[in-house]
Formats: structure tokens, sequence, C-alpha cells
């Protein structure tokens, strides 16, 4: 049952952009507007706005390369090719199109074209790197499950939060923090290649676009509301000989539906929808 705050948007800024008070509509009915937004608006653009893990099974085609369904691909985690598995490291991930390739030093060399010849474990999702929230990691890391990380602060950083790892050993991929240990350590979830000591560790996050393209959703939805309740309301009195008129709810409720869609398409007109490959 929805009762509030959603991953995204917040019954507080949905209040705010368009004024409705509890009073008007229930915490409860906003929270479950909330959660309809944030379960549409994903789907609508093909991506989702925090990293997410898939399993994927499918038929190889005789070359180098493999085109994964979903983007922008953050990490592969595993690869299985007709059931022997391949060293992530011998990779080429292209994030934005969401093609791997096999690099010369993989154990098979091509994507043997059979079918559901393919499994791959992969991280993907439409995050952008926090501007504020970073560290560099003390010493070098191995790959492995539940990998503390020594890092110069973990200020900022909170259990469930991703992070994406990079340094100048080139080597990238995303991770999941398990556990914050104290001031200068964390615990990732899972390192599939070894880092060099002072790489780069940044915390993830949604695009604050889409933040506000939900909020605005919301409040759309909450007028629409509102306008559907105002039919019950007074707006005029007879005084004797004289008539007072307070004003029509639903004219003035409008105009602020047509400024919310205004600026919703606005903000959808510059998002590209992300590609999707059946």
């Amino acid at each position: 049952m929805a009762t509030g705050d959603g991953d995204f948007a917040t019954v507080a800024e949905v209040r705010r952009i368009c004024g409705i008070a509890s009073t008007e509509i229930s915490d409860t009915d906003v929270g479950y507007m909330i959660v309809d937004a944030e379960a549409k608006i994903p789907r609508f653009f093909n991506t989702f706005f925090k990293p997410t893990e898939v399993i994927e099974i499918n038929d190889g085609d005789g070359t180098n390369r493999h085109h994964l369904s979903k983007n922008p691909v953050l990490s592969v985690r595993e690869l299985k090719i007709d059931g022997t598995a391949e060293d992530v490291d011998n990779l080429e991930i292209q994030k934005a199109s969401g093609y791997i390739f096999l690099g010369s030093g993989a154990d098979t060399p091509t994507f043997i074209e059979k079918r559901n010849a393919v499994v791959v474990k992969y991280i993907h999702g439409s995050v952008v790197i926090s501007q504020t929230v970073k560290t560099t990691s003390s010493a070098a890391e191995v790959a492995g499950t539940a990998v503390s990380v020594a890092v110069a602060s973990s200020t900022g950083f909170a259990e469930d939060d991703w992070v994406e790892i990079f340094g100048m050993d080139g080597l990238r991929e995303v991770a999941q923090i398990s556990s914050v240990t104290d001031s200068t350590n964390i615990v990732l979830d899972q390192l599939v290649l070894s880092h060099e000591s002072g790489s780069t560790i940044v915390k993830l996050e949604i695009e604050h676009t889409f933040i506000e393209l939900m909020n605005i959703v919301c409040g759309i939805a909450l007028v629409a509301r509102i306008i559907g309740q105002s039919y019950t309301d007074t707006v005029g009195y007879n005084l004797g000989e004289l008539h007072v008129q307070k004003g029509e709810p639903y004219t003035q409720w409008r105009e602020a539906a047509n400024q919310l869609i205004k600026e919703r398409d606005q903000i959808m007109s510059r998002i590209s929808i992300r590609p999707y490959i059946i």
C-alpha cells in the first residue's frame, strides 16, 4: 500500500509543484500517484533510473560482438558462451549502445552461432556521476565479492548506494555498497575487475531532470483529480438581490494543468528514448 514518498518523487515536492494541500488529497493518494508515475516513466524511456542487474539469454551470431537489450550498460558481471565462462576482463563494453566485444585475449573468439548460447549478467541504468560525493582508494583491490575497500574518506556514502570505480589503469565498473565500515572503509558487493590504488570512486545518482519530470507528472495527476472533485464546490451566493461570485475552480485548475503539461512536454522533448532490440 502506497503511503508516501517514492524512490524519486516525494509527496512534499509534488504538493509544492501543484499547490494542492493534504486537506484536498491525502498523502496516501499522492503516494499511489507517485508509484504509478515511477512505474510508467521508466517504461516510456526504456530505461531504469537506478543501476539494475539483469541476466540475459540470447543467441550467438558467430561474430565477436554482441548486443545487449538494455542500456546504458554500466558493468558486465558474468559471461558464458555455450556454457564456458569468459573472463569479463577480456571484454570491450560500449556503454551507450549496449554492445560488448570480445578482445584478443578471450578464450572463446566469437559468440558462437547457436541458440541460447550467450548468457550475460550485467548492470544497466540511466544514472550520472555525483559532482560532490567522491573519494579515492588507498590500496589496490582485487576482484571478488564483499570486497572491503580502503578509501580516503567515506563521507557522503551510504549502504545500498551504487558507485563507479575507475582509474588510470583503464578499468571501470559499477558496484553497490554493502556497508560503510567507518570513515575510511567501505564494503562493495562485487568487483569483477582488479583496480589500482588511487582509483576514483564516485557515487551514482539519478539525473535531476527525471526527478523533476516524475514530480510534474504526479502534479498533473493531482490537478486532474482536484478538477474531478470541483463539481461540488460552491462558487456563488445569492444575498437577497445581490449575487456574489467567488470564481470558478475548474478554470483556475485548468490553467494550472496547462502550465504543468507544457513544462512536462518541454522536458520530455529534450530526452531521447533509449533504443531497444528485441
